[in-house]
């Protein structure tokens, strides 16, 4: 099992870390616009002033979070990925890598999803270079090649099922629609995916 970082591993200021594990929180649980700069404040149990110390501002500090936690992702993704051999293997690692992030982090990989379409295109472009979504391309291609996955379909198509089905099942999670770990679900997940790819 591939053992997830702390996102935060590089952050050394106290009140910084306070500050950031608070607000990601809140953000996943609230939402951005619903979380106010003193909502993170008092639940960091600092003065809105300390909080200003370390962030200008609200929007700062949620780039500052979703740079983080989805370079964090992505990396470990690559690198489970990476291990493997074939469609098959590489697939399976794929999915088992993104689970285990939610499981791990799941406050940061729910903020990570809902802010997406805000905050991706002002991320800088070594952020934008190597994705989720390249990694997954490059699978899927490779799933073509190798005849695991249909060439007949879109594949920008096929790309949103799988995303959109992780997503999915990491939202029920989350809210507790479905029990347990995420990872609990890899088996399952893979064969309705595998059979839609087909």
């Amino acid at each position: 099992m591939n053992q997830i970082h702390d996102i935060f591993e590089d952050e050394e200021q106290t009140g910084k870390l306070r500050i950031m594990r608070h607000a990601l929180r809140l953000f996943a649980e609230k939402g951005l616009s619903a979380t106010s700069i003193r909502d993170i404040a008092a639940a960091a149990g600092l003065s809105n002033p300390a909080l200003y110390k370390h962030f200008k501002s609200k929007d700062e500090l949620a780039q500052t979070l979703f740079q983080q936690a989805y370079q964090s992702h992505v990396s470990h993704l690559v690198k489970a990925v990476q291990k493997e051999e074939g469609f098959t293997h590489k697939f399976k690692a794929y999915l088992r890598s993104y689970l285990q992030a939610y499981d791990a982090q799941p406050h940061a990989m729910m903020f990570a999803t809902d802010v997406l379409p805000t905050l991706w295109p002002l991320m800088p472009d070594d952020v934008k270079r190597h994705t989720a979504l390249t990694e997954l391309r490059a699978i899927l291609l490779l799933g073509q090649s190798e005849g695991h996955v249909s060439k007949n379909e879109d594949l920008n198509l096929q790309m949103a099922l799988v995303v959109g089905t992780l997503v999915q099942l990491s939202r029920q999670i989350f809210q507790g629609v479905l029990k347990g770990l995420a990872l609990d679900q890899l088996e399952g997940t893979e064969r309705l995916l595998r059979a839609a790819l087909k």
